[in-house]
């Protein structure tokens, strides 16, 4: 009986853990997703996963983040509609926590210069294809595309994030090669 009592605490221990722990990965999902928003780059790259920046310093991931959103002709920015965020469930791989996040991005990228016909006829299919959706308007008045697509970055709880949930975007590329292992690639499927 004291077995069955003992069992019983520490399942319901077990289980309020992993709630606050899912509840302070949606906080601080919240969080990242503002600081991206409101272009704080400093505070965004501290919810940033550490290890990122043996592959990037972070002093230049600053000036990288600057010029992706104010670029020559051009500035990006995120608008201020909700994230609608989906969370992968909380899993255990080696001696780390992960979970994949998906969620909806709407960006908008404004042009300095008009935008012509004949631009437009070719930067409409390469923006589609870049950003991996077809849910791009372009407004002739504002001289600006706004772009819709699903977003995913993946949470890591770990030694190396001080056991705080931190963030890295999944995008294609050599980057996400370098912070996860391949089985970690393989066992979140991303």
């Amino acid at each position: 009986m004291k077995k069955l009592i003992l069992f019983s605490l520490l399942l319901i221990a077990s289980l309020n853990t992993f709630a606050q722990d899912k509840k302070s990965l949606e906080q601080r999902a919240v969080l990242n997703y503002s600081y991206t928003a409101s272009e704080q780059y400093e505070k965004l790259l501290d919810l940033t996963y550490p290890k990122l920046f043996s592959v990037i310093p972070k002093d230049k991931m600053v000036e990288v983040l600057k010029r992706m959103t104010k670029g020559d002709g051009f500035t990006i920015s995120i608008a201020p509609v909700a994230p609608n965020f989906a969370f992968s469930e909380i899993r255990k791989i080696d001696e780390a926590y992960y979970s994949v996040l998906t969620y909806d991005l709407t960006m908008k990228m404004r042009f300095t210069e008009p935008v012509g016909e004949q631009e437009l006829a070719q930067l409409l299919p390469s923006f589609k294809t870049a950003m991996k959706t077809e849910d791009i308007i372009f407004d002739k008045k504002d001289n600006s595309f706004t772009i819709i697509k699903k977003s995913q970055s993946v949470a890591v709880y770990d030694k190396l994030s001080n056991n705080q949930w931190t963030f890295v975007n999944n995008t294609d590329g050599p980057i996400k090669g370098l912070v996860f292992s391949e089985k970690i690639i393989k066992e979140l499927g991303i």
